[in-house]
């Protein structure tokens, strides 16, 4: 039996949807961080110069543990339907 309504369902499937996504755009991002040396960039067209700078690895790593965290959550509450799953109790 479900303590969830489908609204709530369908909610959550949508929060780890979009976790997933964001997950997948850090872990992107972080393989590419892994292949490069450089901490910052400067591009200079003639007209102006911009700079870029890179996010630390250990920012990255500490973001996609989170996430993962979160996306973790969400399927335990998904999946034990948000109430309570099973109880003992023993009478002294």
């Amino acid at each position: 039996m479900t303590y969830l309504s489908a609204a709530e369902i369908a909610r959550i499937t949508a929060l780890i949807e979009q976790k997933e996504a964001q997950l997948t755009v850090v872990n992107t991002t972080y393989t590419r961080a892994l292949a490069q040396d450089t901490e910052e960039y400067r591009f200079n067209s003639g007209e102006g110069s911009q700079w870029a700078t890179k996010r630390k690895l250990s920012e990255l790593k500490d973001q996609i543990d989170s996430l993962q965290s979160e996306i973790d959550q969400l399927y335990r509450r998904l999946n034990s339907g948000g109430g309570l799953v099973s109880i003992v109790l023993r009478r002294q």
